[in-house]
């Protein structure tokens, strides 16, 4: 049982605090291009951006329009939100004077040709079947819902020291254990991410017959139980162990309820590097709303907090019952569905979170300050949470869609005049920035990069580089007319 690890223990009698800052951490974020006026753009993906069936950082989603960029596994949250924002940079780079990036996780306002176009247009031929069954489902409007994962993984020699000074016999079963208890901790608290980080008060459509439109803001409509879940009886719930989690995921596909593992919309999705792989690699945690405030669709403060939220996880041995996450999945509800302008419901059960990981955070120095004051100003001052702030520029549907439009333009605007500042701020003044920016242009890995030499890949071939080289020439397989 994940509740028997007593994790947090383990790591206060052997002094493991050192070991759990590490780690890998990845960010993806999903957002949409638009028209000046605020509109789904219809200009086509561009094809200088690689071939979507391979490109491991640009991709879309179920929209033609609906970008989603992926960041390498990289040693920190922060480290990956740079990772971000050079994609950022790539994607606004290959898009016209016309476009700009959706803000917002709930999508713009959809007219009926609009609506059209979504059904018809679509270029990823190999997930068809996919996208028609998501379309039939839940409707176009529904899926088109955007948002943040982050990534998520624990050290290796945390785990090993993890496994010898705990009971268990198998590695990978432990590690598998290990994941478990850290997802039931977030489901638990997800109450917490969705107060924080909630910012879907509006619904700007009302073509989406699973998301009303409610005669008062508030503060998550994508977390809620009319946001982007899956239905009643498809749920899965993080009761137990991993193994029968997993066979709550089996039984769904036996039945033809779920089309695949890709439908899972649940809190936290546990995964592997590859297929094949005997374990658990990492969490892809799915709680968080793109944060309009911020350029890269959450902050760096944010993600400090989050990483301290999640240690404070792997080290919290209390025992989760299935009555308590059932009754923390119903707070997390209506956490999600109260005015943004709204306290906690549970105060008091976040101010000793608070005190706890205070204490937490004093073992890593001046590591974590930005997020704990940063939950502090939140919780004290809901006026200060994302969903309230945007209350507070837009008080309504109409003046939301009018006020996100200007923001994307604006934003637009100023990366149009100051593309190269911006470059050089993301990417550096190194000789090899250029190779980076090519790489990430049409889908070769960065491996690694320390200014100076590069390291390149694409499947099993691999290129180093201590000086400006082209990408095209070094990886011919990349050639444009192998693109589909």
């Amino acid at each position: 049982m994940a509740d028997d690890l007593h994790l947090g223990q383990i790591i206060a009698t052997n002094n493991l605090y050192k070991e759990l800052i590490g780690g890998k951490f990845g960010i993806e974020l999903e957002a949409h291009r638009v028209s000046k006026t605020g509109r789904l753009s219809r200009i086509d993906h561009s094809a200088k951006l690689g071939s979507r069936r391979m490109h491991p950082y640009l991709q879309t989603d179920y929209s033609e329009t609906q970008a989603e960029l992926v960041t390498e596994p990289v040693n920190s949250f922060e480290a990956a939100r740079d990772r971000l924002l050079q994609l950022q940079w790539v994607l606004r780079h290959h898009m016209t004077d016309d476009e700009s990036i959706w803000p917002l996780s709930m999508p713009p306002e959809l007219k009926q040709d609009d609506l059209q176009w979504l059904d018809e247009k679509f270029e990823r031929t190999w997930m068809q079947d996919y996208r028609n069954w998501l379309m039939h489902k839940y409707g176009s409007t529904h899926e088109i819902m955007t948002g943040l994962h982050l990534n998520y993984s624990l050290p290796q020699d945390l785990l090993q020291h993890l496994f010898k000074a705990s009971d268990a016999v198998d590695f990978n079963v432990f590690k598998d254990q290990v994941y478990f208890h850290l997802g039931q901790q977030i489901v638990a608290h997800q109450w917490l991410f969705n107060y924080l980080f909630g910012a879907t008060p509006f619904n700007l459509n009302d073509t989406d017959s699973r998301t009303p439109q409610f005669s008062q803001p508030v503060r998550s409509l994508r977390t809620s139980e009319y946001g982007f879940v899956n239905d009643h009886g498809e749920k899965l719930a993080y009761v137990g162990d991993y193994e029968k989690y997993k066979q709550q995921i089996e039984k769904l596909l036996a039945e033809g309820k779920l089309f695949s593992e890709h439908e899972i919309y649940g809190p936290v999705r546990f995964k592997k590097i590859a297929a094949d792989n005997p374990s658990v690699d990492y969490l892809e945690i799915r709680l968080v709303d793109t944060n309009p405030f911020d350029i890269a669709g959450i902050s760096e403060n944010e993600l400090n907090l989050i990483h301290l939220l999640l240690i404070y996880f792997v080290i919290n041995d209390e025992q989760l019952r299935d009555e308590v996450l059932q009754g923390q999945a119903e707070t997390a509800n209506e956490v999600s569905l109260q005015k943004p302008t709204d306290a906690l419901p549970n105060k008091d059960a976040v101010l000793v979170i608070m005190q706890e990981i205070s204490r937490l955070a004093d073992h890593f120095g001046m590591r974590f300050n930005d997020g704990l004051s940063l939950i502090t100003d939140r919780v004290l001052t809901p006026s200060k949470t994302p969903a309230a702030k945007m209350l507070a520029v837009a008080p309504n549907a109409a003046t939301m869609q009018t006020w996100t439009t200007q923001l994307g333009n604006d934003r637009a605007r100023y990366f149009k005049e100051n593309e190269q500042v911006l470059f050089a701020d993301y990417f550096g003044t190194s000789p090899l920035s250029d190779v980076v920016k090519d790489a990430l242009t049409v889908g070769v890995r960065v491996v690694e990069y320390d200014g100076n030499q590069i390291m390149l890949s694409v499947g099993d071939h691999v290129e180093r580089a201590s000086e400006p080289v082209n990408i095209n020439e070094l990886f011919p397989e990349l050639a444009p007319t192998n693109f589909k």
